[in-house]
């Protein structure tokens, strides 16, 4: 009775297209030894994959021996290498096909970004617009700012597809993709009167008028804006970090935004060993948008710069 050969059951797994791949190199080179460099293993791992591999499809694929003359197809094993001859050609057509989806993206990619995004050292959106366009040149951009929870909203009431914003809290419906951390710190003009007193303490700090942002901030600093009563609020970053330079409020600042003008001599830190706080920053969109064309692209595009200040250390 003639022996029934075995099928492969359900979807192909990544151990199935390996062996399939062995298989097809040691056929284009014409043997197990000519295969090895080509495949970069050796001959005694070759030829136990392609054990695996009859035993898996329950037939004998090739005759093979130490030499090259030796080394012959079954019938089996011809069929075999044809129908993975056709495998690679719907694979090549379909990486064909992406390609052309992507260069010939059409339509609008809406971005909504905080309104410091310049200034932020990780985030290179020029870079990624550069690498969006590049790959989709017909798709065209609007890109807006936005305070984080008006970034949030935008998404929500499908204004805006895809942004990026410090993370204060998570929404349903929404997907939050991490990129980095950054620092918060305690800030005063250099005109206000706590840069230049003699001692500066914690309940001096939380008797000044605080610049807020109008949004509610994160749980891990939650703790340290209760600690000042007498408050303004402003949506925007560059608006906070106006009410600070005027010398009438203190404010947390991002040290990425502060930065310049600590050095200008234009803001003074408070006791930033104790008022300080980290916070994460991610890219937010749709749940259901995962899978949009331009959002995976521009998932795909985005440049996040190494931190120079923890290389190796977390994002």
């Amino acid at each position: 009775m003639r022996k029934t050969k075995k099928a492969l059951s359900g979807r192909l797994s990544d151990m199935d297209l390996r062996l399939l791949r062995v298989f097809r190199e040691v056929v284009r080179a014409g043997g197990l030894a000519p295969a090895e460099v080509a495949l970069n293993i050796g001959r005694s791992t070759i030829s136990v994959h392609l054990s695996d591999l009859e035993a898996r499809l329950g037939m004998q694929l090739c005759l093979r021996s130490r030499g090259r003359a030796d080394f012959k197809l079954t019938p089996e094993g011809e069929d075999l290498y044809r129908a993975i001859l056709e495998l690679d050609g719907h694979l090549a057509a379909f990486k064909s096909q992406v390609n052309a989806i992507q260069s010939q993206l059409t339509g609008t990619l809406r971005l909504v970004m905080p309104d410091d995004l310049l200034e932020i050292p990780r985030l290179d959106l020029p870079a990624t617009i550069n690498r969006l366009r590049n790959r989709a040149p017909q798709l065209q951009l609007e890109l807006q700012l936005a305070a984080p929870q008006e970034l949030e909203l935008e998404i929500l009431a499908n204004r805006a597809d895809v942004g990026i914003n410090p993370l204060h809290s998570r929404r349903p419906g929404l997907k939050y993709q991490p990129l980095f951390h950054h620092q918060s710190i305690l800030y005063c003009g250099a005109n206000h009167p706590c840069a230049s007193a003699d001692r500066v303490s914690e309940e001096l700090l939380t008797q000044q008028a605080l610049a807020a942002p109008s949004h509610a901030v994160f749980s891990g600093a939650a703790h340290l804006y209760r600690l000042f009563p007498n408050r303004s609020t402003a949506n925007h970053m560059a608006a906070r970090l106006a009410m600070i330079l005027s010398g009438c409020f203190i404010g947390f600042l991002p040290e990425y935004l502060a930065r310049r003008y600590v050095e200008a001599g234009k803001l003074v830190s408070l006791l930033p060993e104790h008022f300080h706080y980290r916070i994460l920053n991610a890219v937010t969109y749709k749940k259901n948008a995962a899978e949009h064309p331009a959002v995976r692209l521009f998932l795909e595009a985005l440049v996040v710069r190494e931190s120079p200040c923890h290389r190796g250390g977390p994002p």
